[in-house]
This record gives structure tokens, sequence and C-alpha cells, in this order.
């Protein structure tokens, strides 16, 4: 499969459920009663410790609720450990149970592909999509390259000559992004210098250290860095300018086309009624639509989206599929 055709159906797929569809299905399901709703308290389950990603969303969500009494007996609960599948498992101990939540994110995908965990989105109940965060590339402001296509050259030269940071994991959100450039350009993505930290914040460190020369992260994390001038966002893998960085040109824009980005969904426990995923659905849709939560999405520099249970379905399997397809690719499949 060429990268064009690849990016092409990744986009397509992200960004079908446009802000009016949603619109138009809160008010077609927010007025009439709930056929089932929760009758004791609900638990947000995440994979992060407080103050991580998935933590954040939890707790946006949850305060949105609390605050215009849509879901009060609610809290965030954090089981961290084994790249989430210890909060999906969790989730999903009870099945048919739709008080128990989780947020879920590309590893929910990927980690089963790899065999690192035993649970992936066919074990559980898929809700809601509700957010997406595009990649970037980051280098520091003193740094030689200024574009992709610097980055592109540099490596026809030496796939080897520039180190780059994938966060935390390989065969991630991040590493696709750096592989599909490499790819885009008749380059061997399982010849790059890829490398990872602890996470974000160590890779940063690295950068700025000038121990690596890039990084390929979610926008939230360097978006600050950015703006003080200590480092230089390259590029961005979504299909407009962000806000909040807006003179930072997408890939598309630099003659690259790829988009890739991280998604954010919402996951309950197998078996879930009808009923229970249309409560869950439509609290969603009403949560996504506030002004805290896009103000939040604003914040961190991700974009709307929002997809209801079963397109979701649809573009999971063909988010597998495809995530499969690039892990081979790239030798990590176990």
């Amino acid at each position: 499969m060429t990268i064009g055709k690849l990016s092409s159906q990744r986009l397509i797929r992200r960004f079908t459920v446009s802000l009016a569809a949603s619109a138009a299905f809160l008010a077609a399901t927010c007025a009439a009663q709930p056929a089932w709703k929760p009758d004791r308290a609900v638990e947000i389950v995440v994979g992060s410790a407080a103050g991580g990603g998935n933590d954040k969303t939890g707790r946006t969500m949850l305060r949105i609720w609390q605050q215009n009494k849509w879901l009060e007996n609610a809290a965030v609960l954090n089981k961290v450990g084994g790249g989430g599948s210890l909060a999906y498992i969790y989730a999903n101990q009870t099945p048919g149970d739709a008080h128990r939540i989780a947020i879920a994110r590309t590893a929910l995908l990927t980690n089963h592909i790899r065999g690192l965990t035993p649970i992936t989105y066919t074990d559980m109940t898929p809700i809601a999509l509700i957010a997406d965060d595009p990649m970037t590339l980051t280098v520091r402001a003193d740094s030689p390259i200024k574009s992709v296509k610097d980055l592109i050259a540099r490596w026809k030269t030496d796939p080897q000559s520039v180190s780059i940071s994938l966060g935390s994991a390989f065969g991630s959100t991040t590493h696709f992004l750096v592989a599909l450039i490499a790819k885009s350009a008749g380059i061997d993505p399982r010849k790059l210098k890829v490398l990872t930290f602890g996470g974000s914040a160590d890779s940063m460190t690295n950068l700025l250290g000038g121990h690596i020369d890039m990084l390929s992260l979610a926008p939230g994390n360097v978006v600050v860095q950015h703006k003080a001038g200590t480092v230089r966002i390259i590029g961005v893998a979504s299909n407009k300018r962000l806000a909040s960085v807006p003179d930072v040109p997408t890939m598309r824009e630099q003659g690259i086309d790829v988009v890739q980005g991280g998604w954010t969904l919402v996951v309950g426990a197998k078996g879930l009624s009808p009923a229970q995923v249309e409560y869950w659905e439509t609290l969603l849709a009403r949560t996504v639509n506030h002004p805290d939560w896009k103000k939040s999405l604003e914040e961190d520099s991700g974009e709307w989206m929002f997809m209801k249970s079963q397109p979701m379905r649809e573009f999971l399997k063909k988010e597998y599929d495809t995530d499969r397809a690039l892990l081979v690719e790239l030798g990590i499949v176990k």
C-alpha cells in the first residue's frame, strides 16, 4: 500500500463525523428520557497516573458532569500498568455492567498486536470516540533542520544521521509518524535512528541537552517550549494548521501526504446493552460539545472529534488492520 493511499484512508476515517452531525445527534437523543441510567457510583478508569493524559481527560469529563449535574455520583480511578491493560481488564471485570468506563488510546490496538497485552477493542464495548491528537516533529531552536524536507534530505544521505525520540514506546503513533514520512520518501523506516525514554518530559530534556536531534510527540508536549522559543515544531500531521501554533505548517503543506493522530475513545465492559450504550453516547455527545471540553482540547492542541459506537467499531477494525500491517513492516510484531 502506498503512503498516499494509507494517509488518505486514515484522513477519511478520522474526519468523517462532523460537528454538524454530532449536533443533530445531540438534539435527537437528549430530548428523550434514557431507557437506562446508572443507579450506583460510576468509575472512570484511566491507565495513567494523576496528571497524565488519560487522567486529565477523565477528570475534565467528570468536572463537566458534576458542574452541570449531568452525573454527580462518579469518580476517576487510576489503574496504571501493562500499557493500559490493567485499566481495561479492571473495567471489563463484570460483563454487561455499564458503571465502569475506561479512557483508551491507540495502544489498545497496538499493544495487543505486538503481544504486549491480552485485551483489545473486541474484548470490550466501544462507546464513543471523543478526540484526536495530531502528531508533530520538533527540533531545538538552533537546529539546522528547518523543515520536514530537510529531514528527508538528511535521511537520504544517512538514515542514522538524525536521532529521534518517540516518547515512551516503539510501535506507537509517534513511531508511525516518522515511519510514514520515511516511506513517503522511499526510505526504509527500519533503518531510522529512533529511541525511547521514560516519557515526553525525559524526551524534551534530552532534546534540550543536545543528546538527540528531534522529537515525535503530540503537540501538547511541545507547544509551550515552541512558544518560548527553545524548540521549533517543524511540522504537524493534521488536516489543517493548529490554532495553538498557526505558524507551524502541516505535513501536507510541505508536500508530505501524511496525516497521523492519536485518538481518544471511551470503552465499557463487554456485553453492554443498546440502552446502556445509548446513555453513554448521549452523555458523551453533550460533554464534547461543552465549552469547557473544547477549551481543554484547545489548551492541549487536540482536535475535536466525536463518533458513536457502531461506526467506531468499523473504524477500529480498519485501524487495527492498518496498524498491524505497519507494525509488521517495522518488524516489531511478535
